[in-house]
């Protein structure tokens, strides 16, 4: 029997001749076109960005709630650099998700983008949740004036959670991309120190007082 794509007998499949080029084009459509390796290209820059400016923010909020830097800049000054980098954040965060709907080898839509496990993805629900708890987090700041304190702290406090989503979404997304090897010196370089401000936001404060990292004014 003769195949009719290749023009090639049944049972002679290990002709080196012909293993050859069929090979090739496995490889050749594999392979993603220039226009999406383009693409790619912008939404893990916009990834990376945005990732950068959420750890910013969340330090940030963490000296405006504790009035570390208050004595430097003042409290107005040190929580309008919190809300520019959580809204940088969103910005980049918003242009690697869009970037996706440019794509033309693989097509993904609105929903793709909007609805957890539309695609039956981990990794991308994981993201698409954590985006979405930073515009929710967002929002209520601009309802902030309609809300009750005690409630839009803790509306608030769901940033921890959408962080924690967005490193689990960059982790899995480098190792997919087989790029974990050489990001994971900038991944550690931004994320311990955060790591760092926040858990001694939650720690006693005498031990801080006792450390020398808090001044206590009697």
């Amino acid at each position: 029997m003769i195949l009719p794509i290749f023009g090639v007998a049944e049972g002679h499949w290990e002709t080196p001749g012909v293993i050859v080029p069929i090979v090739l084009l496995a490889a050749a459509a594999a392979e993603e076109s220039p226009h999406d390796t383009g693409v790619h290209q912008v939404a893990a820059l916009s990834a990376r960005t945005a990732f950068v400016f959420m750890c910013l923010g969340l330090c940030w909020g963490t000296f405006t709630s504790t009035g570390w830097l208050r004595r430097l800049t003042g409290r107005q000054a040190t929580r309008s650099s919190h809300m520019v980098f959580i809204t940088l954040a969103l910005g980049f965060a918003t242009i690697h998700a869009l970037a996706f709907l440019f794509m033309e080898d693989e097509h993904i839509g609105i929903a793709d983008l909007v609805i957890p496990m539309h695609t039956d993805e981990l990794t991308l629900a994981v993201g698409i949740v954590a985006l979405e708890v930073m515009f929710a987090i967002a929002l209520s700041n601009l309802a902030q004036r309609w809300l009750r304190q005690r409630l839009w702290l803790r509306l608030h406090r769901f940033g921890y959670l959408a962080v924690t989503l967005g490193v689990v979404h960059s982790v899995a997304g480098a190792m997919a991309d087989g790029n974990l090897a050489a990001l994971w010196m900038f991944g550690l370089a931004v994320a311990v120190p955060t790591v760092l401000v926040v858990a001694l936001r939650f720690l006693p404060t005498r031990f801080l007082t006792g450390a020398g990292l808090l001044k206590v004014e009697r």
